[in-house]
């Protein structure tokens, strides 16, 4: 008996002490942009409970850290969330179009999370209209191009370090760093088979059919910056991300050819076939060996949860056997 009570004391003081930490975390200082792309810090004395959250990065990073109970607004998906966060994602409500500024401001947040585009006049305001009335704000790192301060592009880190934010905002920063961890393991993974195998670089390029010509996701682009993390050296777009024509891709001829597709544009399938079934890109190494891969756009534009999926998508077509 006299064992038990001491067991029951000290779970209780460990809970004690834990709330005790959660207390002592706050008030948090985050820092963020504001629309003029200016570095900004949002300072929260608890963690919001009435958060207005926008777009698939990070919606799902709010549904990863156990969060959809703080949604009071969400909307902006690119596409349909599935797997382990589909039952949190029923839990939320998800407006099928972005509400009003007078929406918003009725459903009473205290944080709202989103793209730069969110916070311009014609949608809901700077993020100064909302520190002044006591709403925490957060715009995503890669969501805005160029940002002062984040004058190197877009950039793995910049999207790790938004899921860390995001995790300190509401005192999950454990959790969050968990998802980061995981995401530089991945990473590990594969430029640590690439240079135990002994290979060179492979050259890539990342493209967007826009018809006349094609958009480079170059190294200023999460796209580009997640395959060199792995090791890839970009064939097209390593000095900047200018479009290019079929004539610049011929001369490129990398090893490997990733396609960006995206649900209501194009299919996987048709993105890949515009390379493969082009006989004008019959002479690419890529087309000849079967290196043309898709990749989906929410992979490559502020990509949260999603960086995974791109890093493996990369991995993947570098190394098929690193994935077999």
């Amino acid at each position: 008996m006299m064992k038990r009570l001491l067991t029951l004391i000290l779970a209780l003081l460990v809970a004690l002490s834990a709330l005790a930490g959660i207390a002592e975390a706050y008030p948090v200082t985050i820092p963020t942009f504001n629309y003029n792309k200016e570095p900004i810090e949002v300072t929260v004395e608890q963690a919001p409970e009435r958060v207005v959250v926008a777009y698939q990065d990070n919606i799902e990073i709010m549904l990863r850290l156990g969060l959809a109970d703080r949604i009071v607004c969400a909307f902006g998906l690119d596409e349909e969330i599935t797997g382990e966060l589909a039952d949190e994602f029923a839990k939320i409500p998800y407006y099928d179009a972005r509400p009003s500024q007078e929406e918003v401001i009725a459903l009473e947040p205290d944080a709202i999370i989103g793209w730069r585009s969110l916070f311009a006049d014609d949608r809901l305001g700077d993020t100064s209209f909302w520190n002044e009335r006591g709403v925490a704000t957060y715009m995503a790192n890669n969501s805005g191009g160029n940002m002062k301060g984040l004058e190197d592009g877009q950039t793995v880190e910049n999207e790790m370090e938004d899921i860390l934010n995001i995790g300190a905002m509401f005192g999950k920063t454990a959790e969050a760093q968990a998802i980061v961890d995981e995401m530089y393991a991945e990473i590990d993974k594969v430029v640590a088979y690439m240079e135990a195998s002994g290979l060179e670089p492979m050259t890539v390029a990342i493209l967007e059919d826009e018809s006349d010509s094609y958009r480079v996701y170059g190294t200023t682009t999460i796209g580009g910056n997640i395959a060199e993390a792995v090791g890839a050296k970009l064939a097209v777009g390593a000095e900047d991300s200018a479009n290019i024509g079929a004539e610049d891709l011929i001369a490129a001829d990398p090893d490997k050819l990733f396609m960006i597709w995206y649900e209501g544009w194009i299919t996987p399938e048709e993105a890949v076939a515009s390379i493969v079934d082009n006989p004008a890109f019959a002479s690419l190494k890529a087309v000849q060996n079967g290196d043309v891969y898709a990749l989906n756009l929410v992979q490559v534009y502020c990509p949260g949860l999603h960086m995974m999926d791109a890093i493996q998508t990369f991995g993947a077509g570098l190394y098929p056997d690193l994935y077999e």
